[in-house]
């Protein structure tokens, strides 16, 4: 299911219903501060330094965006180990431009470190490893003034339905160009355009032809509706935007809404007989066409996602499940399952069952049994089955049994995330809260961050 890590987090305490209730409540209430941090989200920014150093337009600018920022969308959308549900580490997303030179950026914390995100703001620099700028480009996953964009790149409020998307979902690519009101002109098989990467057949043969043009086509998922909206500002003088593909590129002439599909020209291939041919046909060399950036040109993940039932509406973001059905109840998401109290181990040639009642590990074995293993271990021999299980439990030199240390890894998940929820849950059921993880921090020590970040 490719399209459902971009559409929800991959794990069920990346961003707990309870944070997601708690923000919006402060959010609603006018309390942008106190949203932030019922989600972990941190403005590390200083308004009166910024108002001394680049003045009040810059500086209210910075305010008003973070009055709108959404801080549970912004997590339920940050990339994430979809095993774990950890943010990507060190990452910066900027969110928005701050006058010529700046943004808002959301950081990422190291990887193993506490999930908070941090708000600042930094100069907007050339593009790196660690910086990615698709919620810069889609300002509807974290901004509230935005949201309502997510319904129009879908399509309108009748997106599942949609002919061109219902004929792109079917395989018949050119036939959706066409149903959407665009006049699809195909120069795969013009020789100056080049026949590079063409499958030869297709000259001859017009089943095979329409198969190289629909293949050619299947990569995009175009949001048609939007390309309008999403290309405005940035089509130059010949009114031209391009989006560039897999060996292909797509010409979209926004004002007749024509699109010319061509084959892209190998990096430092181009030539002139290539140039005069572009400037001849488009008015202009292609290279010098502003480029629509393909986040922007593609439908959302969450429409595809929704089409191929790899989610259902219940699985979205109760803000984007309210813009995209807002006809429909809410949804409902259920507090994750508790952790296990009850853990069969192997001990010896047997399987036991380790319980966790009145914050104890509680093992089937008798005093005298345990007395045993003990004198067993002083002596130099080594901790296994359920005696492992109890000491390893607070001492992470001593190895675990594996169901114990997933147990343990998943407890220290929980803590990273934030879900104290979750957590305390457990530890009312009879969880044993004084666990030590692989690196030797207390559950203490693990959640001393989530008093900090949410004071209250």
């Amino acid at each position: 299911m490719p399209y459902v890590r971009n559409v929800r987090p991959m794990h069920q305490s990346a961003v707990p219903p309870k944070m997601i209730e708690r923000a919006t409540e402060r959010r609603l209430a006018g309390d942008w501060r106190g949203a932030c941090a019922a989600a972990y989200v941190t403005p590390a920014v200083d308004l009166g330094k910024l108002r001394q150093f680049h003045g009040a337009e810059f500086a209210e600018s910075v305010e008003s965006d973070l009055r709108h920022v959404i801080p549970d969308l912004l997590r339920w959308y940050l990339p994430r180990d979809p095993s774990t549900g950890r943010l990507n580490p060190g990452m910066r997303y900027p969110l928005s431009r701050i006058g010529d030179s700046h943004a808002l950026y959301a950081y990422t914390p190291p990887l193993h470190e506490p999930q908070c995100v941090q708000l600042r703001v930094a100069p907007l620099d050339n593009p790196g490893r660690n910086r990615d700028d698709t919620l810069l480009l889609l300002p509807e996953r974290w901004d509230s003034r935005r949201t309502t964009d997510l319904l129009a790149r879908c399509g309108g409020p009748d997106f599942l339905t949609s002919p061109p998307l219902l004929l792109d979902e079917s395989g018949h690519h050119a036939e959706a160009w066409s149903a959407a009101g665009y006049d699809l002109e195909v120069q795969l098989f013009q020789d100056r355009w080049g026949r590079d990467r063409v499958d030869p057949a297709a000259y001859t043969d017009p089943d095979r032809r329409r198969q190289a043009v629909d293949k050619a086509l299947s990569w995009l998922r175009p949001a048609y509706a939007y390309l309008p909206t999403a290309a405005q500002g940035l089509a130059g003088d010949p009114g031209l935007v391009r989006i560039d593909m897999r060996g292909r590129r797509l010409v979209l002439d926004l004002d007749s809404r024509r699109v010319r599909l061509l084959s892209r020209v190998p990096y430092h291939r181009e030539d002139d007989k290539r140039r005069r041919a572009e400037i001849e046909a488009f008015g202009a060399e292609l290279s010098k066409v502003p480029p629509l950036p393909l986040i922007q040109a593609r439908r959302p993940s969450e429409l595809t996602a929704l089409l191929r039932s790899e989610i259902s509406p219940n699985d979205l973001h109760p803000l984007i499940h309210q813009t995209l059905f807002p006809c429909r109840p809410g949804p409902h998401h259920p507090p994750r399952s508790p952790l296990r109290t009850t853990i069969k181990i192997r001990c010896g040639t047997a399987t036991h069952t380790v319980e966790m009642r009145d914050n104890q590990i509680v093992i089937p074995h008798t005093a005298d049994e345990i007395a045993r293993e003990r004198t067993l271990i002083a002596l130099g021999g080594t901790h296994i089955g359920c005696l492992a299980a109890v000491d390893g439990w607070s001492n992470p030199r001593v190895p675990m049994p594996r169901p114990m240390q997933r147990l343990r890894d998943e407890i220290t998940l929980l803590a990273q995330h934030g879900d104290t929820w979750t957590l305390d849950a457990a530890i009312s059921n009879g969880l044993d809260p004084n666990l030590r993880n692989s690196r030797g921090q207390t559950l203490t020590t693990l959640l001393e961050w989530t008093s900090q970040a949410n004071p209250s």
